[in-house]
């Protein structure tokens, strides 16, 4: 997905009733991209990580998972994650999730 579709969908889903985020890591002209919201409750949802193939098998996924998730931890919010991958990443490395609370949504 691009970043265009990525935020159409999370103001679908939202009713533009929060700002979106994204964090980025650009390597030459390809760009890998996670995107999250965060609400009025302070709480953070991670809804799509896209990393494009070139960029693939290098950590920049994950690495973009752990700079959301230190976030939440500084800013001492809650953790609510969409994006299939970023679940899966936490499943894996069970030290990132541990800090802060996460509410994971199927």
């Amino acid at each position: 997905m691009t970043i265009d579709e990525v935020e159409a969908l999370i103001k679908t889903k939202t009713r533009n009733k929060v700002r979106i985020h994204r964090r980025e890591e650009r390597v030459g002209d390809s760009v890998a991209f996670l995107s999250y919201s965060i609400d009025d409750k302070n709480q953070m949802t991670i809804w799509h990580t896209e990393v494009p193939p070139s960029l693939q098998h290098m950590g920049i996924g994950g690495k973009l998972v752990e700079e959301a998730v230190q976030l939440v931890s500084r800013d001492s919010s809650r953790l609510r994650i969409v994006c299939p991958f970023a679940k899966e990443y936490l499943a894996r490395h069970p030290s990132s999730r541990n800090v802060t609370p996460l509410l994971l949504k199927p």
